[in-house]
């Protein structure tokens, strides 16, 4: 007849098998939370995103009024409407430059003309956001600018 052995005690206590239950209690609901904020996080991103390029692009235009206001109207005129130098609120002028040519124009100014170099490097007055922030203003005029052809003449060429 085979003999019974006695079963060993357990290797580890009752109370630390409760305690790592615990643990792994919290560290599940932790989880849960985790992944819970982070589908919350997800769907509301975009909004996020969206709100900031808002809000950037109305304190560039903003400030770049107000460097236009200071550094430009005196040729261009208030609100570019044109005086000495060119009409830059004109249909025509807008639609056929980008953002990165108008930025160009102002950093290096435009040889053989009155336009000087704005950009520091070029040994002008503005930073890089500072042309950046005049060229946000620049294109925000472009859903009401009127059509200009003769915008390259400005307002006493006409």
């Amino acid at each position: 007849m085979p003999r019974e052995h006695s079963t060993p005690p357990p290797f580890e206590p009752q109370w630390l098998d409760r305690s790592l239950d615990r643990y792994l209690g919290v560290g599940l609901i932790f989880m849960a939370l985790l992944i819970v904020g982070f589908v919350t996080y997800t769907v509301r991103e975009p909004d996020l995103r969206a709100t900031a390029k808002t809000d950037q692009e109305t304190q560039y235009r903003d400030v770049g009024n107000q460097l236009f206001n200071t550094s430009c109207s005196s040729c261009h005129g208030k609100g570019a409407v044109g005086g000495s130098a060119p009409t830059l609120n004109a249909k025509e002028f807008l639609k056929a430059t980008s953002d990165s040519q108008v930025a160009s124009l102002i950093s290096t100014g435009v040889p053989g003309s009155d336009m000087p170099a704005w950009g520091l490097e070029h040994g002008g007055t503005l930073t890089d956001q500072q042309v950046n922030e005049i060229v946000a203003y620049i294109r925000s005029l472009e859903p009401s600018a009127p059509s200009i052809p003769t915008w390259r003449k400005g307002t006493s060429g006409k």
